[in-house]
């Protein structure tokens, strides 16, 4: 082990964080602009604000207690969620939740559709956000140029980090993006599924009355179901961020995974 090149643990992860908090206020000011001279809608969750109101009335409220009777043991509550950014006019959300107890669990499923003043469905186009996954995939291309032909993050040149080949050459610009590739591998899988589900999902959305009868009675072949069954997906795309990110430093070989594909290696300097 003596031989081995040091982690550098601690000051990879102050970079990480550095670089990860700049370049995503450079990302802020770039989707405003965006938002500001086009049609495009490119706000960041964090940007959006919610504000939710129960309601007792509108035309979607007699459709579900037609075609979701409540049994004994659960309630219902329905809201109407207005979602907007920096001022802009946003859109409304219907929300239907339904409560039960399951012994000494609780369960929630619930049915939600944007709606118009009037309370009545719209397209489900106007809630598509793909912002986040578009900072996703744009993110390892960022850190490949600010680290490729010599250069450095800001992160590691402030903590004196720096990525070399393992010849102790620079980075051309095609293997430090393949680099970066790699390295944000989980948050790359991430984004290309949200992507995915945005623009498939929503063009093949049953009518209200079906996403009723799915929140209702959901299985694995119901939208409800595939939302089920990406939930219980998570943990094992955790499990797999710390196996690529956290085991290789622990473990220590002298180079992470994505160092060992790219014959790279990070160096004080």
């Amino acid at each position: 082990m003596a031989s081995l090149p040091p982690r550098h643990f601690w000051r990879r992860l102050g970079a990480y964080l550095v670089d990860i908090i700049i370049f995503q206020i450079v990302f802020t000011f770039l989707f405003l602009a965006v938002s500001k001279v086009t049609p495009w809608d490119m706000t960041l969750p964090f940007l959006q604000n919610q504000q939710c109101t129960e309601t007792t009335s509108g035309p979607l409220i007699p459709k579900i207690e037609a075609e979701w009777p409540l049994q004994p043991g659960e309630t219902r509550s329905n809201q109407l969620c207005h979602i907007s950014w920096l001022g802009s006019k946003g859109y409304t959300v219907f929300v239907s939740k339904v409560v039960s107890q399951q012994g000494t669990g609780t369960s929630i499923r619930a049915v939600s559709a944007p709606v118009d003043d009037n309370g009545n469905p719209i397209d489900p186009s106007v809630t598509m956000r793909p912002s986040s996954s578009i900072v996703l995939l744009l993110l390892p291309l960022a850190f490949a140029y600010a680290s490729a032909s010599g250069k450095r993050t800001p992160g590691k040149r402030l903590l004196s980090l720096r990525v070399t080949t393992v010849e102790d050459g620079p980075l051309a610009l095609g293997l430090a993006a393949k680099r970066e590739i790699f390295k944000f591998l989980p948050f790359v899988l991430i984004a290309i599924f949200n992507l995915v589900s945005l623009f498939l999902l929503p063009s093949s959305l049953p009518p209200f009355e079906q996403l009723i009868q799915q929140a209702r009675d959901p299985n694995l072949f119901t939208a409800s179901g595939l939302f089920a069954l990406t939930g219980a997906l998570a943990p094992m795309l955790f499990v797999f961020t710390l196996i690529w990110w956290l085991y290789p430093l622990i473990v220590w070989r002298g180079q992470t995974f994505y160092d060992r594909f790219c014959d790279t290696k990070v160096v004080k300097g």
